[in-house]
């Protein structure tokens, strides 16, 4: 009997400290997460390279992705092309704020995409990963478009990417 009351009191208290960690990562993260519009946009050299990169980067992606459906290039390929891009966004050193989230969502697209491509080459269902890779994707489009007034206003273009 004594052990069981432990055991609850230990279960209790796991809960309640698990609650006030929790409601203070919401409460400390929900003041940083909500603040698009005092996020300082910036237009550096290294933003600008960084928009040419994913920009060629996706019309790759798009001229893989047209070969391997026509049967022009094989998956594993596309696969190490997917990766090379994957690395490449990953190199860039945007310092733009939504750039530099856009970076780690546009590699993990990228990684994405690549595992649906193996996926489907192993005769596996490839569809979590595609939907992995558009709703990554759809996130960057949608930080894009946020970011896309402050951005324009400093001198770079992101029309090319929010048409892609």
């Amino acid at each position: 009997m004594l052990r069981l009351v432990q055991f609850r009191r230990l279960i209790a208290a796991t809960l309640v400290c698990a609650s006030v960690v929790l409601g203070l990562s919401f409460l400390i993260g929900s003041g940083r997460a909500s603040t698009r519009a005092t996020a300082k946009d910036t237009c550096s050299a290294a933003d600008k390279q960084f928009l040419a990169t994913v920009s060629s980067n996706m019309t790759q992606l798009g001229y893989w992705s047209d070969s391997l459906s026509s049967g022009d290039a094989t998956p594993a390929l596309v696969i190490k092309q997917a990766k090379a891009e994957s690395n490449q966004v990953f190199a860039s050193t945007p310092t733009d704020p939504s750039l530099l989230t856009s970076r780690s969502l546009l590699r993990k697209m990228f990684l994405e995409y690549a595992a649906a491509v193996r996926a489907k080459a192993l005769g596996a269902s490839p569809g979590n990963h595609v939907r992995n890779a558009y709703t990554l994707a759809n996130g960057v489009h949608e930080l894009l478009v946020q970011a896309q007034p402050g951005m324009t206003a400093q001198g770079c273009n992101l029309a090319p990417l929010l048409q892609t």
